[in-house]
């Protein structure tokens, strides 16, 4: 006959059970209601323990904290105004880059018809917009990068620019690259030597204290 398998159930803690801790290399003692009971430090800047939600701070059941920070600002990214209606579902703190100039569409509540700059940072409070609104109260702050040749920026994408620079001709000022030993072998276009390097260049073709060949049938008789 087959033994009977029997199955004990895990019993439910109880107030009484004597529970062991140890910490370290030292055990310690305490009942399950002495446990229940204990009641975590609150953390300081000196030691670790609990803390709890404060003002703007929520925690969801699983435990994930959530933080509403008012006056904070959301950079959504480029928009044109001009062709584009206003965010329907904006919320407050919304921050948009206006790609092209011109005046707003009438969806842009506070800004409708006013011109607009490109780069001009455009705020939502919660019920208008407004331009640079996001900057201080001095206005500083970066909307456009203007450049002078040789220096290029290229706005395709207003939120970043790129800048770059031209390359030098005989007719214009630009950037260069300077020429090496083999460059200036070579005659590699484009390559420009600097004057130590020209001073070098001189001294290998005509060591100082040699003459330079002088082909004299070429000179004028003399009288």
């Amino acid at each position: 006959m087959a033994p009977t398998a029997t199955t004990t159930a895990a019993a439910a803690t109880q107030p009484t059970d004597l529970l062991l801790v140890q910490r370290g290399s030292t055990p310690y003692k305490a009942t399950a209601e002495q446990v229940k009971a204990y009641v975590l430090t609150p953390a300081s800047a000196a030691a670790i323990g609990g803390i709890k939600p404060g003002t703007n701070l929520t925690v969801e059941a699983d435990g994930t904290l959530h933080a509403a920070i008012p006056g904070a600002l959301l950079y959504k990214g480029a928009i044109d105004p001009t062709t584009e209606d206003a965010p329907a579902d904006a919320a407050v703190g919304d921050v948009y880059l206006a790609s092209s100039p011109g005046p707003a569409l009438a969806s842009w509540s506070g800004l409708a018809g006013e011109a607009i700059s490109q780069g001009d940072l455009l705020l939502f409070d919660g019920s208008a917009w407004s331009a640079n609104a996001a900057l201080g109260p001095d206005g500083l702050g970066v909307v456009r990068i203007l450049a002078e040749t040789p220096v290029t920026v290229d706005e395709n994408d207003p939120a970043q620019p790129l800048i770059g620079i031209s390359g030098a001709t005989t007719e214009a000022v630009g950037v260069v690259r300077l020429a090496g030993g083999t460059d200036i072998s070579a005659g590699t276009p484009g390559a420009v030597v600097d004057a130590a390097q020209l001073a070098e260049a001189m001294a290998a073709a005509q060591p100082a204290g040699d003459y330079m060949p002088l082909d004299i049938s070429t000179l004028p008789a003399l009288p």
